[in-house]
């Protein structure tokens, strides 16, 4: 059963000399639990360009897909102990990233559900950064 929910991502990330970012959006989503899988399907628009991006996350034990078509085209993917290796689109080209998962960290209390992926994310000819994405899925308030 597909349920509409309220969706926060949250993304973390430092660089070498230190430098933190963080990035938050909050937008209805579907969510659907087929197994042991957790998939959340939502769309985020950028405020700046108008710009849509549809995103598929899906959380099960011990691994993370993170799928986007858009704006940005990626397919993510995390393993503790694994790395992956995977191309990030841009309407300026394609940038290609390794990621080298640390954790992967899930919770599921009644109908709320929050996760938390740790990662080391390099680009070709860069110098590795320590990421972060962190979810919160919350029912709607009808």
């Amino acid at each position: 059963m597909t349920t509409e929910i309220w969706l926060t991502v949250t993304g973390e990330q430092r660089d070498s000399d230190g430098r933190a970012d963080r990035n938050a959006v909050q937008c209805r989503a579907l969510y659907e639990k087929r197994g042991q899988a957790h998939i959340f399907t939502y769309r985020e628009t950028d405020p700046e360009s108008g710009a849509v991006t549809e995103s598929e996350m899906v959380f099960a034990e011990n691994a993370c897909r993170i799928l986007r078509k858009g704006a940005v085209t990626t397919t993510m993917q995390f393993s503790p102990g694994r790395e992956y290796e995977c191309m990030y689109g841009t309407a300026y080209g394609e940038i290609p990233m390794k990621i080298d998962t640390k954790r992967i960290a899930m919770k599921q209390i009644g109908q709320n559900f929050h996760a938390r992926v740790s990662y080391t994310l390099s680009f070709v000819g860069g110098d590795p950064m320590d990421c972060a994405v962190t979810i919160k899925a919350e029912p709607i308030d009808t």
